[in-house]
């Protein structure tokens, strides 16, 4: 929040609907560190697994997180939420970053790659690994 009590996402004002208003910055990945430093202890986003079940099985589930994979997302897009920061997670953050993109192509102004992905994820909160 800025000092009058604004929403704000990397010097972007959101209002009630979460929309942003345009400024020059228009990058979709936060990096680690932003994200522990900046949202972790915030119950004011969703963190969206994108990998296919068969990656988490074998890479592990990471907690909390809402898992869909990137190659449903076309056809459920009008099911996104628009109402809260989503942080996109793939193993090492390309897909996620692409994912990331398309939402953005297709007016989603709400999400956000996490650089690393889930790998840099829990080396940095260990626990977050379920």
């Amino acid at each position: 929040m800025d000092i009058l009590g604004t929403k704000m996402f990397r010097g972007k004002r959101l209002d009630g609907n979460m929309s942003f208003y345009k400024t020059n910055e228009e990058n979709e990945i936060i990096t680690v560190e932003e994200f522990v430093t900046e949202w972790m202890d915030k119950e004011e986003y969703i963190l969206v697994d994108i990998r296919e079940p068969d990656e988490i099985q074998k890479q592990g589930a990471v907690k909390n997180t809402f898992n869909i994979s990137m190659y449903n997302i076309p056809e459920q897009i009008e099911m996104a939420p628009t109402y809260i920061i989503c942080f996109l997670l793939c193993d090492n953050g390309a897909r996620a970053e692409q994912v990331a993109k398309y939402f953005k192509n297709n007016n989603f102004e709400n999400m956000f790659a996490i650089a690393g992905g889930v790998d840099s994820l829990v080396e940095a909160v260990p626990e977050l690994k379920v």
